[in-house]
């Protein structure tokens, strides 16, 4: 429980320090103009912004009633809207994207944190798949769960050791790539910690050497098909 309160409290003083630093970068680009240090500030600063708020939502997640009510809305359209601007921003990097989402398929759940889930899954697999990679998402009902899969291929060989460690916080299996995408680590525990929410399952496993695949499961207790 401290450690909870330690997370969210730190999380909160430090948005004033980060905010007090891109105001002040602001200024001196008015006065000076803007150069490679000042553009470095504001990256430097927006990425511990992002990971500052996804720490508190991780501590929100934390908690044994993080969402006060759930409400019943379309899965399928949820996982369309989201996918849409991955499958352009996959074709504007050169890379394969193909989707078969099944209709109809509702949950009750918080909607919100399941677009954030499916944006996690689809943003790690554009960041990490191969110069010209295939990406694919696929939801279907699958006996008593609606499944939704999310692969990419890579050019790295996979270990499947280190895919154990993949949910762990702040773990990265290549830091010195992750520097360069933009990732801390934080993403997929978020992930996780939404599907644990919604009672259900995620994993991920290697489809052969160069073929990395999360897998969510959701009960059919909470969901069902629209009629």
């Amino acid at each position: 429980e401290r450690q909870k309160r330690f997370i969210t409290d730190a999380s909160h003083e430090i948005k004033t320090p980060l905010t007090s630093i891109a105001t002040s970068v602001d200024v001196i680009e008015m006065e000076h103009g803007t150069d490679e240090w000042t553009d470095n500030i504001h990256k430097q600063t927006a990425k511990m912004s992002r990971m500052v708020a996804d720490l508190v939502t991780l501590s929100r997640l934390d908690e044994e009633n993080p969402f006060p009510e759930k409400i019943e809305f379309s899965l399928s359209d949820a996982v369309w809207e989201v996918a849409e601007p991955f499958a352009s921003l996959a074709k504007a990097q050169g890379k394969a994207y193909t989707q078969r989402i099944e209709e109809n398929l509702t949950l009750c759940g918080n909607p919100d944190s399941i677009r954030q889930m499916i944006s996690i899954l689809l943003d790690n697999a554009l960041k990490y798949s191969d110069e010209n990679g295939r990406i694919q998402l696929t939801l279907e009902k699958k006996g008593k769960h609606v499944q939704l899969t999310v692969s990419n291929t890579t050019q790295d060989k996979l270990n499947k050791e280190q895919l154990t460690h993949l949910f762990d916080r702040f773990y990265r299996m290549d830091a010195s790539r992750n520097s360069e995408t933009g990732g801390y680590g934080i993403g997929l525990s978020i992930a996780q910690a939404v599907v644990q929410m919604h009672k259900g399952t995620i994993s991920v496993t290697a489809v052969g050497e160069h073929k990395i695949q999360f897998t969510v499961l959701l009960p059919i207790r909470s969901v069902r098909v629209a009629k």
